[in-house]
């Protein structure tokens, strides 16, 4: 942890330096002059984490390489400072096994140590798949923050429309570089994550940049005691005050209500969040649409203790809170007391019909009638699905097409329908 501090400051130290500097500053290549990255490329070669691949030519527009990608997010936490002679000796049985190249050895032992990375199960695919993904870097980075899966708080949910070929286990790590502004929740144009997208090298600039700047800060915030030159007047303003967790789902807590909390009226209720409402002389609101689609509108205080605002499992803000999350919350007097995600799943055994199926990334889209006659159009994810007809004949997807009535049995969440079974009728 010491190490860490030290680099915490230092990196900080760089940044500060390397903003004042940067308008006045040459750019450092000669192709980037017209790149869309081009701020945040400087900006990484200012602090020291990434270097040209020619002494004044970046390659942007070239893929990085996992074994890149490690050494750089090393260097943000603070190898360049640390004798680490002996954790490449811990390591060294496994770095040669796998020929990991000698420029990278320091920081792939050290992002081994940490487990960043874990060696016997993904180094060996680095030989096969040299270039680094858009989920390998989000994993990367999100190990380097410390994001660990807690088991006891609910599962991840991101809004990607291809947030199933996200792994559960990788989510947690996402749904952080999404918080700090390293990833864009909404995803592409399309709605789209990519997951497995190479990421070029102003790419991961980008995502380097917006990430080292929030380590710093985490880092410094959250661990301050052994910082040199600090005062406890410092310390007491960084270091946040440890509180005893509140139990949301306990209804005896202490809440926000009014005075008069008496003869306030007090709703539990569930649904989708439909609009958020910030106005510059109010306190921000949400209209909550309910299974029987009735909308609620309902305030949330922007100084709702963080405790009170639970986003998938995770402390938040009001301004955390997004259009499309299902959510549970109690509200005194239609004030939000606190608000939660939580999963929202249905089980479907309906009758549909194919619009478009794509076989390759295994999804189709299906229309379906509901009780009131209305038609809407769902997303299926066929992963896994089981195919037959009347005859009891066993097919697979490739036997789907668009216009075909099907029984399509699954489960639905907010990314769609992921079907277990489908049995085709004509």
């Amino acid at each position: 942890m010491k190490y860490k501090k030290i680099a915490a400051v230092l990196t900080a130290a760089t940044v500060f330096l390397s903003t004042v500097s940067m308008t006045y500053a040459e750019t450092p290549f000669k192709d980037i002059e017209n790149n869309w990255a081009k701020a945040h490329i400087i900006s990484v070669h200012d602090k020291g984490l990434m270097n040209g691949t020619a002494e004044d030519v970046f390659s942007p527009d070239v893929v990085v390489t996992k074994y890149s990608a490690i050494k750089a997010i090393g260097t943000m936490m603070g190898t360049g400072i640390m004798d680490l002679t002996d954790i490449v000796s811990k390591h060294r049985e496994v770095l040669e096994k796998y020929k990991v190249p000698e420029y990278a050895k320091p920081e792939v032992a050290y992002c081994i140590d940490k487990n960043i990375v874990q060696a016997e199960i993904e180094l060996p695919r680095f030989e096969e798949k040299p270039n680094a993904t858009k989920l390998d870097i989000c994993v990367y980075l999100g190990r380097a923050f410390g994001v660990e899966l807690d088991t006891s708080k609910p599962p991840v949910t991101l809004l990607f429309k291809d947030a199933l070929e996200i792994p559960s286990m990788y989510k947690i790590y996402v749904d952080h570089m999404i918080k700090i502004g390293v990833v864009d929740g909404k995803g592409d144009a399309e709605g789209l994550f990519n997951p497995n997208m190479p990421v070029t090298r102003a790419m991961f600039a980008k995502m380097l940049d917006i990430a080292s700047s929030e380590y710093v800060k985490t880092v410094v915030s959250t661990d301050t005691s052994d910082l040199p030159g600090q005062n406890i007047e410092d310390q007491t303003k960084e270091t946040p005050v440890e509180e005893t967790p509140t139990d949301i789902t306990d209804d005896s807590q202490t809440t926000t209500a009014p005075a008069d909390s008496s003869t306030a009226e007090e709703v539990i209720d569930r649904g989708i969040i439909d609009t958020i409402t910030y106005t510059r002389n109010s306190q921000p609101k949400i209209l909550v649409e309910k299974q029987n689609k009735d909308l609620v509108e309902y305030t949330v205080p922007e100084d709702l203790m963080k405790e009170n605002i639970i986003i998938n499992g995770q402390l938040s803000d009001v301004y955390s809170l997004r259009p499309g999350l299902y959510v549970e919350l109690k509200a005194l007097s239609g004030v939000v007391d606190w608000i939660k995600t939580i999963e929202m799943t249905t089980q479907i055994n309906t009758l549909a019909t194919i619009v478009e199926v794509d076989i390759l990334n295994e999804t189709m889209y299906v229309e379906i009638v509901d009780q009131e006659g209305l038609t809407t159009e769902k997303k299926v994810f066929l992963s896994n699905t089981r195919v037959g007809d009347l005859l009891l004949n066993i097919l697979t997807i490739d036997a789907l097409s668009p216009g075909q009535r099907i029984n399509l049995i699954g489960e639905e969440n907010l990314e769609g329908i992921k079907a277990t079974s489908i049995i085709i009728n004509n």
